[in-house]
């Protein structure tokens, strides 16, 4: 079990899985599946590059949701216990440093890494390393998350400050929620998702967002932090578990077949992605209520089958948040090693994923021993 009272094991290893996946989604990207990364290899096709495209599709729908309902969840206890001055202090440091180390350091690095191997074989790396030190501007990369959270705390701190003039803090109470109320949310926010992918088209980067994809991180950023007072996650019962495992079922039975409908596997899913059109309406719906049969899933699951941790849970747990900040450049430098190897990509996948879920969590363990690093991570 988990011996530190202020963690919950289930809600940890969570943690775990969709730190997992993100890892994995960045390399499937690599070799053939959609979606923008540093470094793609020579992608799979036919069969593999659709199985693929489903799963990073599933995954899309809600694992950064996932990581803004996790986050929302967290926000008040902690505001409730260290106040605005030193929550946003605490944000400051845990959020900023890393996004700042990653842009001007992580970044620089990648970029390095891609020169001498692809673009300049043969170049020297430290030199062509300082000369990107001072070429790349502000590129927080797959951090993009952690500079929204940001963004997210503060206005979390000034809606409970202006809370604060009206009444005293919002005391914590029991109010389940009904499965029609789930529903009802995804709906809401499918369609917020549709009016957003009129203007801005899911995939498309304003700043370093992507803005088509805000509608359902807002909401269950906010989410999170309502459940946090209402004990949604304690309340959600077995028979939802199940009734939303099938609705997640019958949502993936969909994919493949709306995908099929629209053209999506033909190698143009645009039109699924924004605009006014009955593909993006459909995609936005499927996108919002898919992620949210997961999610509920996930919770009733892992708290009744999975809240409890041994040893290497517990460390992998702690190691999540690193893992989702060093993972790039791993996984980039894992697939550069591969690529003249002369192997099919299809040989190449399954040996990236473990090596990179292997090392990712490894070193970041070890990076959490360094002392300085240890109080931001």
């Amino acid at each position: 079990m988990n011996s530190n009272p202020s963690r919950i094991a289930y809600l940890d290893n969570l943690r775990i899985l969709v730190t997992s996946l993100v890892v994995l989604h960045h390399t499937m990207i690599t070799y053939g599946a959609p979606g923008s990364w540093y470094f793609n290899d020579t992608a799979i096709q036919g069969v593999g590059q659709i199985l693929l495209t489903v799963f990073t599709a599933l995954n899309s729908s809600f694992f950064m949701g996932f990581f803004f309902l996790l986050a929302g969840y967290f926000t008040p206890r902690s505001y409730d216990r260290k106040g605005p001055l030193i929550f946003v202090r605490d944000r400051v440091m845990r959020l900023g440093i890393p996004i700042a180390f990653y842009s001007f350091v992580v970044t620089p690095f990648i970029q390095a890494m891609l020169t001498v191997r692809v673009r300049n074989p043969g170049a020297a790396f430290w030199p062509t390393f300082a000369s990107e030190l001072g070429n790349i501007g502000f590129a927080p990369g797959p951090l993009w998350f952690v500079t929204a959270l940001l963004i997210f705390s503060f206005a979390y701190v000034l809606v409970r400050l202006v809370m604060s003039l009206r009444s005293d803090a919002p005391a914590q109470t029991a109010r389940p929620l009904s499965s029609s109320q789930i529903a009802l949310a995804g709906l809401a926010i499918g369609i917020a998702t549709f009016l957003v992918r009129i203007v801005i088209p899911s995939g498309e980067e304003w700043f370093v967002f992507q803005l088509g994809d805000f509608a359902q991180y807002i909401a269950l950023y906010a989410m999170g932090a309502v459940a946090y007072r209402g004990g949604w996650f304690e309340t959600l019962t077995k028979k939802q578990g199940k009734q939303w495992l099938w609705a997640a079922i019958g949502c993936a039975i969909l994919l493949p077949v709306v995908g099929l409908l629209g053209g999506a596997f033909d190698g143009d899913p645009s039109e699924f992605l924004g605009g006014v059109r009955w593909e993006s309406l459909i995609g936005s719906l499927w996108w919002s209520m898919q992620g949210v049969a997961i999610i509920v899933t996930l919770l009733v699951r892992f708290r009744e089958r999975l809240n409890h941790q041994g040893t290497l849970a517990r460390e992998m747990a702690r190691s999540a948040y690193t893992v989702y900040i060093l993972h790039a450049p791993i996984v980039v430098g894992i697939s550069l090693l591969l690529l003249f190897t002369g192997w099919h990509s299809a040989i190449k996948l399954p040996i990236a994923c473990i090596a990179a879920l292997g090392i990712c969590f490894s070193i970041a363990s070890l990076v959490r021993r360094i002392p300085l690093a240890r109080r931001v991570l």
